[in-house]
């Protein structure tokens, strides 16, 4: 986690456009003993994110994935991304910061018990 953020977060509000809010801000997640679930159950919030449960995927998720890679965030999911997903990302085009986009993360089955991350 930086101590500071070297890109600021973009509006997860959308103004006045709730279209354009963050998915995180309004979907309800499942309680859980800690604190956030966004932070504690990633496989849920990736699904929220990437529109798994309703068909809508969030319209800041390229935005949040671009700042979680800029800020190197470790905890949590980010951009509809696991941590071990934006781990990958972070180390193969920290040189590149151009490919940040979603078209090259990795999937999610790379990382699952038994395969090889590359």
């Amino acid at each position: 986690m930086a101590l500071f953020s070297r890109k600021a977060a973009p509006d997860w509000s959308g103004g006045d456009i709730p279209e354009r809010e963050a998915k995180c801000r309004k979907f309800p997640t499942p309680h859980t003993d800690t604190d956030d679930a966004w932070f504690d159950d990633t496989e849920n919030a990736a699904a929220i994110c990437n529109g798994s449960y309703d068909g809508i995927v969030c319209p800041l998720r390229a935005a949040c994935l671009v700042q979680a890679l800029v800020n190197s965030e470790r905890y949590g999911c980010w951009g509809g991304l696991s941590q071990q997903q934006l781990g990958w990302m972070r180390k193969k085009y920290r040189a590149e910061p151009e490919k940040w986009t979603l078209r090259n993360a990795p999937p999610l089955a790379l990382f699952q018990e038994g395969q090889e991350a590359l």
